[in-house]
């Protein structure tokens, strides 16, 4: 069963049982938002009960972060006004696969779902950075952020000083590169832009705990360079990767070490294609950018307003 992980007046975490998946519900004045929707049926009708006794007269947004398989589960048990996902999810070849890996997953344990299973039709599609969606009061900004996938994509919300993340900063899974280590790395040296232009101090990822601080989700982040960088020269160079370190951190190698060997193979084909160097003079420091203070942020805004 879900166990609820965070709760605030406008911001509720739902944590399943399995990968410690989050769903989020956001609500305010003007309308409730729910991303990523999932695991087990009982899960997500938990949630959708939930979403029921404080929905009254608002508007149900569903917004995704990705087309993983494990994100999109609970898509049909909402009946929302209106569907948000990346262009590039809109425009995933690959929807059949992800919904047999739904389907296999469910036969696999026997599951059955009071729900059909179908992969999400967006309405509002966010096809650049920085697109802006209004209700009333609420205001909610998009960023594309490929790297885990694709078609992945962050969300701010900006009056609760919020980013959600999809599978990215996460405390208890280093990246899971499944698309690009080039786009995974320009992801995270967007994060502080993002920031900057949008004034978050809190960040939920889409596995663990939501990082509550402005230095929490920096360190993570990080955390995520150190261990892309470290993979890098592992490859290039042929020293062996720190493993111990790794594992010391990260507390599930069992299946972990799965996703540790897929980076190793993907980021090998990318080194050997040429689509990223090695330099030996490399340090995380030559892509460090700490985010704006309030008062930073204060005197810019009146700067271009001048």
């Amino acid at each position: 069963m879900n166990k609820i992980i965070f709760r605030d007046p406008n911001i509720t975490i739902f944590q399943s049982a399995l990968f410690q998946t989050n769903t989020t519900v956001i609500h305010t004045e003007d309308v409730v938002i729910v991303v990523d929707p999932c695991w087990l049926p009982d899960e997500v009708i938990e949630i959708r009960h939930y979403v029921d006794s404080i929905r009254k007269n608002r508007s149900l947004y569903l917004m995704f972060t990705h087309s993983d398989y494990d994100h999109i589960m609970g898509y049909k048990a909402f009946d929302a006004d209106k569907v948000f996902v990346s262009k590039t999810m809109a425009d995933n070849p690959d929807k059949e696969k992800i919904l047999e890996q739904i389907l296999d997953f469910d036969e696999k344990y026997y599951i059955q779902r009071p729900y059909p299973i179908e992969f999400p039709n967006g309405d509002f599609t966010v096809f650049r950075d920085g697109v802006q969606y209004r209700q009333g009061n609420t205001k909610m900004t998009f960023y594309l952020t490929p790297g885990h996938t694709a078609d992945s994509m962050m969300i701010v919300i900006w009056q609760l000083g919020l980013c959600i993340a999809g599978d990215y900063l996460s405390n208890i899974e280093f990246p899971f590169i499944y698309h690009s280590s080039v786009d995974y790395v320009n992801t995270l040296e967007k994060l502080p832009v993002i920031h900057d232009r949008n004034w978050f101090t809190r960040m939920i990822p889409g596995h663990g705990d939501p990082a509550l601080s402005i230095n929490d989700w920096l360190q993570r982040r990080t955390e995520s360079l150190a261990y892309i960088f470290a993979l890098r020269e592992s490859i290039a160079t042929g020293i062996p990767f720190d493993e111990s370190s790794l594992w010391s951190r990260y507390h599930f190698p069992r299946l972990q070490q799965k996703y540790h060997l897929d980076n190793i193979a993907l980021m090998t084909r990318e080194y050997e294609q040429g689509l990223w160097e090695w330099d030996p003079d490399f340090s995380l420091q030559d892509i460090s950018h700490m985010p704006q203070t309030e008062q930073q942020r204060v005197e810019n805004e009146e700067d271009d307003a001048g």
